[in-house]
């Protein structure tokens, strides 16, 4: 019995070297996601489109279904909302790609962008809006200047809009997607904030509150705490920072804050900030790390003019 059991292992082994000289054939082709050209937009457009795809491995595209764009209601009953894309006219999707080029896309290496710099999919759309049911006629809908999708983003826009955009309209809207754009890469882990950044600020000692221009020592404190505002509307600055729930989050608040200000603020802009020593060493030590990991010059994004 037990030479039966050795003749028959070896027979075995010897079946299993047998097959592994079999020839596996020819590699079966892998079918791509979508076709180009996909429409009836510009040769100039759908040729920039498949340069696009052919040098990074994305899809820029114009036309999808609302599967493609990824739908999902949320629960709530009357109150659920669902987000839609419209889609735009091929005419304007040259004018939309060069806008995309102008306030992204021209200040990123061609190494970084060949590595994950540019999503799988960039779906270009009129408008993005989302229907909420229950909602009074003329409310039911909010529009969207673009909305993240797993690996992919969609831009709205995509219309006649384009053609008549004045230069502090691009900027604004560079100064709206970037921010987006930059904290996609930070989660899908494309780009890594520094462990270092977080080592020149105390996060432990919770500041002052409240922190606003009715109570300048506090904010005064603030800022030499090494704090930046976290918006800003009609050029006016909102603090993150209001209170004990707000400094729980304080790391990633002050990352976000920083991050808004490397790539919207201009020079000008800035310069009241960095007369602080904490803001200035944190602001001079992103410059840095951005430029000499990424080869990114975020100081280039927000002084961007047009």
């Amino acid at each position: 019995m037990k030479h039966t059991f050795i003749i028959s292992c070896l027979c075995g082994l010897m079946l299993f070297a047998c097959k592994k000289d079999d020839k596996i054939g020819p590699p079966v082709p892998v079918p791509q996601d979508y076709t180009l050209p996909q429409g009836n937009a510009s040769k100039e457009a759908n040729d920039k489109i498949q340069e696009l795809y052919d040098k990074y491995g994305s899809y820029f595209l114009y036309v999808y279904t609302q599967k493609d764009f990824v739908w999902v209601p949320s629960t709530g009953g009357a109150n659920a909302k669902i987000d839609t894309a419209v889609l735009g006219k091929p005419e304007y999707v040259m004018d939309m790609l060069n806008l995309l080029d102008d306030i992204w896309l021209k200040f990123l290496p061609e190494s970084f962008k060949k590595a994950q710099g540019i999503p799988y999919r960039v779906l270009l759309a009129d408008s993005i809006k989302q229907y909420r049911p229950g909602y009074p006629p003329g409310r039911e809908y909010l529009l969207f200047d673009y909305k993240i999708i797993d690996k992919a983003i969609a831009f709205s826009g995509m219309n006649e809009t384009l053609r008549t955009m004045t230069p502090a309209q691009k900027v604004a809207k560079k100064n709206v997607l970037i921010p987006v754009i930059f904290n996609y890469y930070l989660q899908n882990n494309i780009l890594k904030f520094p462990d270092d950044f977080y080592k020149l600020t105390d996060y432990v000692n919770m500041p002052a509150t409240p922190v606003n221009a009715a109570n300048p020592a506090n904010l005064e404190a603030f800022r030499q705490r090494g704090f930046l505002p976290s918006s800003y509307f009609n050029d006016s600055p909102s603090e993150w920072f209001y209170g004990s729930y707000a400094w729980t989050t304080a790391k990633s608040s002050d990352a976000s804050a920083f991050l808004l200000h490397l790539t919207t603020r201009t020079d000008a802009q800035m310069a009241p900030y960095l007369k602080y020593p904490l803001i200035k060493q944190k602001f001079d030590f992103l410059v840095d790390y951005f430029k000499s990991t990424y080869h990114i010059d975020v100081r280039a994004i927000g002084n961007a003019t047009y």
